[in-house]
């Protein structure tokens, strides 16, 4: 099939991006820009590039529930673990203790809060070598 001829506007930095893309498959600018023109306007390719972009997600969120899974786990190991570290109270200071838990639970949830609400992270501070206060 005979070929088109068009002229063609770009803006440098555009040029640029072609060239280089083209340079580096070793392949002459006119097949790229219409390998580029193809992709834009033929359904197929669309289709082709709107599926590799779902597969970039799917493998983000497989990332993500198995960093979700990891990370439950290790809250109940962690649960396990203190469980078994810590016996249960008598019951002379059962009530005292409930009163201080209700009081330091209360007092997590509003720090969770107010971390939350600044978008502050823990871990940024951790990686940062900052220390956490207790």
């Amino acid at each position: 099939m005979k070929k088109i001829r068009m002229t063609v506007y770009l803006d440098p930095r555009t040029y640029d991006q072609l060239r280089a893309y083209a340079g580096s498959r070793r392949q002459p600018l006119s097949i790229m820009a219409e390998a580029a023109v193809a992709a834009f306007v033929d359904p197929e390719q669309k289709e082709a590039g709107t599926t590799r972009r779902l597969g970039r997600i799917e493998r983000q969120l497989e990332r993500l529930a198995r960093d979700t899974n990891i990370s439950v786990e290790a809250f109940m190991v962690y649960v396990w673990l203190w469980l078994g570290a810590n016996p249960p109270l008598p019951e002379q200071v059962a009530a005292a203790a409930r009163a201080s838990a209700t009081e330091r639970y209360d007092q997590f949830m509003e720090t969770l809060g107010q971390r939350l609400a600044a978008n502050t992270k823990t871990i940024s501070r951790l990686e940062g070598g900052d220390k956490v206060a207790h």
